[in-house]
């Protein structure tokens, strides 16, 4: 079994997305011939789900030390138990910052590497320890973001030789939705951190086809070939473990959350006009799995709406699946404008076999739902049209199967990818 440093910061037992790339990668790389040898942290403030730990397979190489914090919070956590409970989902209050920060201070952008930037020393040692340990491993592939770990590996490559592939799971430097936020000095900051990592770089990997194009044109002076794209991937095993009882009328599914950048205000439009044409509450539901505000609360009241909207329990990532089975129209909202993200939960919905309704302005996203003949994308702003499709759909009648024609984006297919640009980039020690 040929071995590579898998650099990933976000790994289970934690259970944000940004873990859940690595952990599909690391359960279908080694039937492809390659072990990753995992650089994993964990914090004592991370939400955890010990069902996702159980799905990292049991020969598998963790080394939880990416930071100080990592080994002693594992050491706990596995006397202590994890944080993930099932919890209500109640509306979330604003926090201290979005009440009491003027708008242009509240913003991380302001902070170009995070949190994560102050344990690049400890996660160098780390790195290069487990290169010393492990002396079969052929390349380092890094998980990001955290950006700051792109500056590791791009260290650890010029420091071991190395080949290094740089798997960003969003865009950095050119990021639609995040470079406009940026002050001009952060902006420079950040481009250039970017440029030092992507020319030391043997690879460089996009999650989406128009991210891709989007960084072959910013570096258009690199060679083409360094840069290529891994969509985002389901791994339905991953997703469809225990049961749910059901919803009892026609369920519109929002499997997520909203924020800054995705308000809920199309939805609530779309409810407004749903009521305005004489649908009712106890005919249809938008269920929301994910954090809605308390401003979006009120929102949905002063609209008329909030009878429509239900915040579901907290579903661990693991229990999805049935949550999915039990709804009737999946509903994805893409960030208004944006054309370079394609959200995870696209790829969980891909796994399902209802019906999918996008709210988006991304055409990538309205040709991955033609192919796979799983459902249809309308434009934000086109409330009307939006409604129609709802309408439609429920006419149609509860819990209708949609299977899907296969569009290359399950996790064993974006497995043998990442293990075919490991096999051109490697070489052996």
């Amino acid at each position: 079994m040929r071995q590579f440093l898998y650099i990933s910061p976000y790994f289970a037992p934690q259970s944000q997305v940004g873990a859940l790339r690595p952990l599909k990668f690391s359960r279908h790389l080694p039937a492809l011939g390659w072990q990753p040898v995992i650089l994993a942290d964990l914090w004592p403030s991370d939400r955890t789900d010990r069902a996702m730990l159980q799905q990292v397979p049991a020969d598998a190489l963790v080394i939880r030390d990416y930071s100080a914090k990592a080994a002693p919070t594992w050491q706990s956590w596995q006397t202590q138990g994890d944080g993930a409970q099932p919890t209500e989902n109640k509306p979330k209050l604003a926090s201290w910052t979005d009440r009491n920060l003027p708008a242009w201070l509240n913003n991380p952008e302001l902070v170009p590497l995070g949190e994560h930037s102050v344990d690049l020393p400890h996660a160098r040692q780390a790195a290069l320890k487990v290169i010393r340990d492990y002396p079969g491993i052929e390349a380092i592939v890094v998980n990001a973001d955290p950006y700051a770990a792109l500056l590791l590996g791009a260290d650890l490559k010029r420091s071991t030789g190395l080949p290094l592939v740089l798997d960003l799971r969003d865009p950095w430097s050119v990021c639609q939705a995040r470079r406009p936020r940026r002050p001009l000095p952060m902006r420079w900051l950040e481009d250039r951190l970017e440029r030092w990592c992507v020319e030391r770089a043997d690879r460089v990997i996009l999650n989406t086809a128009n991210t891709l194009a989007d960084y072959l044109r910013h570096y258009a002076d690199l060679p083409t070939d360094k840069f290529t794209f891994i969509r985002n991937h389901f791994d339905r095993e991953l997703v469809n473990q225990g049961t749910h009882p059901g919803f009892d009328r026609f369920t519109l599914l929002f499997l997520g959350r909203f924020d800054r950048l995705l308000p809920p205000d199309m939805l609530l439009q779309v409810l407004v006009e749903l009521a305005r044409r004489g649908v009712a509450p106890e005919q249809l539901q938008l269920v929301i799995t994910g954090d809605f505000s308390q401003a979006a609360w009120q929102q949905a009241r002063a609209l008329g709406v909030d009878r429509y909207v239900v915040l579901h329990p907290h579903v661990p990532y693991h229990a999805i699946g049935p949550v999915m089975a039990a709804a009737d129209l999946l509903v994805l909202m893409v960030v208004p404008g944006v054309t370079q993200r394609v959200n995870a939960k696209f790829y969980d919905y891909m796994s399902a076999e209802r019906p999918v309704l996008a709210i988006a302005d991304n055409p990538e996203v309205e040709q991955m739902l033609n192919d796979s003949a799983a459902g249809q994308m309308l434009r934000h702003g086109d409330v009307a049209g939006v409604a129609d499709a709802v309408q439609a759909e429920l006419a149609r009648g509860r819990q209708r199967a949609v299977p899907r024609q296969p569009i290359g984006v399950s996790s064993p297919e974006a497995a043998a990818k990442l293990a075919q640009i490991l096999q051109q980039v490697a070489r052996p020690k």
